[in-house]
């Protein structure tokens, strides 16, 4: 997560010339999101489809676990939280 200033704010209602500050989130990419669930379940990845439509945007990333069972894990877009 970035915080940026942006301004002078013309739209600032408090005081002129006030800086506006911006909360910027780049979200997580499809090769993260992997990184993410291959370090969190040892599991070799098969492979990783995104929902930008849901709320949050999610990415669906399959792995081969041991013993050949196979897991689909959700992985937050926004901030890459492994979903129960």
């Amino acid at each position: 997560m970035a915080l940026w200033a942006v301004g002078p704010d013309a739209h600032a209602a408090t005081k002129p010339g006030a800086w506006l500050l911006v909360q910027a989130t780049a979200g997580v990419s499809a090769d993260e999101a992997a990184a993410l669930v291959r370090a969190a379940s040892g599991g070799r990845i098969l492979s990783v489809r995104s929902d930008k439509t849901a709320r949050p945007p999610v990415y669906y990333v399959k792995v081969l676990l041991d013993g050949g069972r196979v897991r689909v894990y959700l992985v937050d877009g926004n901030s890459g939280r492994i979903l129960p």
